[in-house]
């Protein structure tokens, strides 16, 4: 009796202590909150929708769970439901599909007829491991099934109805009516069941009731019981843990109150049988349940959950979180406090979410009763976030395919999505001040930063004295045609090899171990072996050979009967290994491969269609000592001096012709296509170079009788054949464009097969057959077409690959001319080539032309602007364009630039920028000639 009356004294003037804290609260916290949390700590709303206007909730009032069970490959990314029960008996369940509430939003709004206390999703149904909806109402308890009905499939006679809408429908599964008033529920795993949630739920007067699914196993009242509170169920040591009226935390174990008979019963009225009873009545004895362990907290206590929180913890030991009005405890599975904290505030709710992806690690989430979210890691406070209202309930979950969402439940009725962050700023920033650009001071400054770039690249790290070193013997025949080239990988089918022999010697003592050569080799070469891996490499020994055969294959792309040309002959050889000390180094070679590998000398064709014409200011040479590798032997061929013609391979018959002038330093170019010139003149040039020797030689050491003393020059004085060369980029262009329409083609035809092969699945899993309407017709029809397209696809990209090489060639030898023509040097020569780029590489986001369009714009506004307008004009987006003619344009305009004096070098010396200056003239435009 004593016990009894101070148990009622301490639950009163608890809550008398509670109704007079409550308007403290909101007086003098809220200013300290709004000094500390600004605009930054916020809590974002990114769904939110007011859940009735009379109804009332608790914290048990909120559930998130794939209720209907939808499955992932549905690919909505939605599969979680909010469900909001109310104390009006109202239920609600929503979905997120995107940001911003939407009245569809809304699936499912059911009066069950009583008030609803708690809501739970777990594995409750009697068939399989789905989920299934507890609703808890104060005298019964309801297991649920939700259902997704409608869509596709609903209509009349097995026919599918596309505008059917989807509707969700609340099938009772069970029911357990209840002597008692209820409180409160929790479920999981009792005694170690598989596969299974059982039910376990509290009385209003201390009495435990286990429910297995269907049918009602035992029900057992707990001792010293006045009110009830929180509880919670931990797997790891099957047990149960509340809290009481005097503030202690109470673990029961499962077993233990299943074995217990003697608390079938209420203790007060047990103690009434006993003295009315027999000795021997069965009321009068049994076994009471025993507590596990207990521990006092001093305070009431808000919400208890069971998370693996502190990071000190064992892999497998959970910690049981008790939320206190003012601290946080953290209490082991042996009763035993480990930490608490003291908060600032006082708290609403809690909610523990898995912080990594393997679930060993969680965070917690405190709601507090000042409008504001703490996130909790180890005890530590990591960040803090203002919420519109007190929240009741919160939950963590993946809402409209954003993992880590927040859900809440305040107590203003208002169900919100919400995220914490920051949302980028909408406004354009504003200039506070404006002052006039100096260019000269930008342009000084961009000289010193370059020059102290280049002293710091500079002074880096030197080279290393003992390393890998290559040397490349290329022959200047042909390989004979025998079992060896098949065995190195040449394969059949490949008449015409060569094989590179490349020496590769370490200089260092030590041993070079697990070195590796990669070739790079231009297009259509191929070689037998892309990357080799070396053993070992012997420091200061014989150098190890090392046998590369190169191959013209003589298969043209698909779609095309021509075959490609080769854009060049020069070959990189990388060998990449690790230093005795254990550095990574590299080590690069390049040569040319034989120009009889790909192609060789006919009689003289006169083919003049296109042709290109070179000066030089020496008499020029026989043309068998030039080309003296693809001439020996050749007779008749050998013997005409000043005409040479060149076949390409696998080109059905594209050649090339060389015509020298017998008194002037003259030489024509011509053939049949306008790519097959580059090859050929590239080489003319080069071996003129070789011939005539370096031009920093002495002078007196080069000259023949009647020559200048110039040094060897090549000039190039017609005009840049921009109509031949835009012919090659209106064909790759137009190759792309076709090839993106037959993918676009294959895409529907492949949706198309896709949706009719799932109608076919849907009619023959009918139970009740029905006709096919001749979809086996329409499935075997887009299958034909689906081959034919996707046919046709191959050629296409075939033919874009004929299409690229032919404008690589193109580009390659327009490149050539220009460099001629306005006589540019080596450092303008590099820049052109960089943005006038040879190579091409097409892909489904971007291709040749944009890339080399934004290039080109690039140099008209920056090195060959004409005025300061130019230069501060914006750069456009990258994007596919519809035709070639502004990319046409603006090539044709670069040159013309240059041909009026602009240059492409990015510094401008000093004295001659103010020198040009002086002269009138500004910008790059008006720069010094190169």
């Amino acid at each position: 009796f004593f016990r009894f009356r101070f148990s009622c004294c301490a639950f009163f003037f608890s809550a008398r202590r509670k109704s007079r804290r409550f308007p403290t609260r909101q007086t003098y916290v809220p200013r300290v909150l709004a000094f500390e949390m600004g605009s930054l700590f916020k809590l974002r709303d990114y769904w939110v929708t007011k859940v009735g206007d009379e109804d009332d909730f608790d914290r048990h009032s909120l559930c998130v769970a794939n209720i209907d069970n939808e499955p992932a490959s549905t690919g909505t990314g939605c599969s979680e439901k909010i469900l909001v029960g109310s104390l009006r008996g109202l239920l609600r369940m929503y979905q997120v599909k995107q940001k911003g509430f939407k009245a569809d939003d809304l699936l499912l709004e059911q009066d069950l007829g009583d008030p609803i206390l708690q809501l739970a999703a777990g594995r409750f149904l009697p068939s399989g491991s789905q989920l299934g909806l507890a609703v808890l109402h104060p005298r019964r308890l309801c297991v649920y099934s939700v259902l997704r009905q409608g869509g596709a499939g609903a209509g009349g006679e097995g026919q599918a109805d596309p505008l059917a809408r989807v509707f969700f429908v609340m099938r009772k599964e069970y029911e357990h009516p209840m002597a008692r008033t209820a409180y409160n529920l929790c479920f999981g795993s009792f005694g170690g069941v598989f596969g299974k949630d059982y039910i376990c739920v509290q009385s209003m007067d201390g009495q435990l009731q286990f429910y297995e699914q269907e049918k009602l196993v035992f029900a057992r009242f707990l001792n010293n019981f006045l009110v009830p509170g929180h509880l919670c169920y931990t797997p790891k040591g099957d047990s149960f843990i509340t809290n009481t009226s005097t503030f202690d935390i109470e673990c029961y174990k499962y077993q233990v109150l299943y074995a217990s008979t003697g608390s079938e019963v209420k203790a007060e009225d047990a103690a009434d049988k006993e003295a009315s009873s027999d000795p021997g009545s069965s009321a009068a004895k049994g076994k009471l349940a025993q507590v596990d362990w207990t521990v006092n907290v001093g305070e009431d206590v808000v919400d208890i959950r069971v998370a693996k929180f502190l990071r000190t913890s064992a892999n497998q030991q959970l910690d049981t979180i008790v939320l206190g009005e003012r601290t946080l405890f953290v209490i082991t599975d042996k009763g035993v406090i480990r930490q608490q904290k003291r908060l600032d505030y006082f708290t609403s709710c809690l909610c523990p979410y898995i912080f990594k992806a393997d679930g060993k690690i969680q965070n917690l989430i405190v709601g507090t009763h000042n409008h504001s979210l703490q996130v909790f890691s180890d005890t530590s406070l990591v960040w803090a976030a203002k919420a519109s209202a007190v929240p009741l309930a919160l939950e963590v979950a993946t809402m409209a395919k954003v993992e880590g969402m927040v859900v809440m439940l305040g107590d203003d009725g208002m169900v919100s999505v919400n995220y914490m962050g920051t949302d980028p700023a909408t406004g354009p920033v504003q200039i506070l001040e404006s002052k006039e650009l100096d260019y000269e001071e930008m342009d000084e400054e961009h000289r010193r930063l370059q020059a102290l770039i280049r002293q710091a690249v500079n002074a880096g790290k030197a080279e290393p004295k003992d390393q890998v070193q290559m040397k490349a013997h290329v022959p200047g025949v042909l390989d004979s045609r025998d079992a060896s080239f098949d065995a190195a990988g040449g394969g059949e089918g490949h008449a015409r090899s060569v094989t590179v022999k490349l020496l590769l010697s370490y200089t260092g003592e030590g041993d070079i171990e697990g070195a590796v050569v990669t070739v790079s080799v231009p297009s259509p070469f191929q070689v037998a072996e892309r990357s080799i891996l070396i053993p070992t490499i012997a420091g200061n020994a014989e150098p190890q050979e090392l046998a590369l055969t190169f191959f013209l294959p003589e298969s043209t792309p698909a779609g095309s009967s021509v075959g490609l040309l080769p854009t060049s002959l020069s070959t990189t050889c990388l060998v990449a290994y690790t230093s005795p000390t254990g550095e990574p180094l590299t080590t690069k070679i390049t040569f040319l491969l034989p120009l009889s590998l790909a192609g060789c000398v006919i009689p003289p064709v006169k083919n003049p269609q296109f042709k290109i014409t070179l000066d030089t200011n020496r008499l020029p040479p026989q043309l068998q000592l030039l080309f003296d590798d693809i001439l020996a032997g050749k007779g008749e061929l050998a013997s005409a001096g000043n005409v040479l013609s060149f076949q390409y391979y696998n080109t059905n018959g594209g050649d090339a012709t060389i015509l020298v002038s017998k008194n002037a330093g003259r030489y024509r170019v011509q053939s049949g296509t306008f790519e097959a010139l580059w090859l050929l003149t590239s080489e003319l040039v080069r071996r003129l170079k070789l011939h005539f020797g370096d031009p920093n030689a002495p002078q007196q050491q080069q000259l023949q009788e009647g020559e200048s003393a110039e040094p060897f020059c090549i000039t190039y004085t017609d005009n840049v054949p921009f109509q031949e060369y835009f012919v090659s980029i209106d064909a790759h262009f137009a190759a792309r464009q076709q090839l993106t329409q037959s993918q676009q083609l294959l895409s529907e035809r492949a949706h198309q097969f896709r949706s009719i092969q799932k109608r076919l699945l849907v009619r023959y899993k009918d139970r009740n057959p029905s006709p096919l309407s001749n979809l086996d017709l329409l499935f075997e029809d887009t299958y034909r077409q689906l081959v034919q397209i996707a046919e046709k696809v191959e050629v296409d990209q075939g033919l874009l690959q004929v299409a690229g090489n032919t404008l690589t060639c193109a580009t390659n030898l327009m490149l050539l001319l220009i460099r001629y023509r306005f006589q540019m040097k080596s450092e303008e020569f590099k820049i052109l080539q960089h943005n006038l780029s040879p190579v091409v590489v097409d892909s489904q986001t971007q291709g040749w032309e944009e890339c080399t369009d934004a290039a080109m714009t690039h140099l008209l506004r920056t090195c060959l602007a004409r005025n300061a307008r130019e230069s501060g004009s914006m750069p456009q987006p990258l994007q596919v364009p519809t035709d070639t003619n502004k990319l046409k344009k603006h090539i044709a305009l670069v040159c013309d630039r240059m041909a009026k004096g602009g240059s492409l070098r990015t510094e401008t010396p000093a004295p001659a920028k103010k020198a040009a200056a002086a002269a009138g003239g500004g910008g790059a435009a008006a720069s010094p000639k190169s």
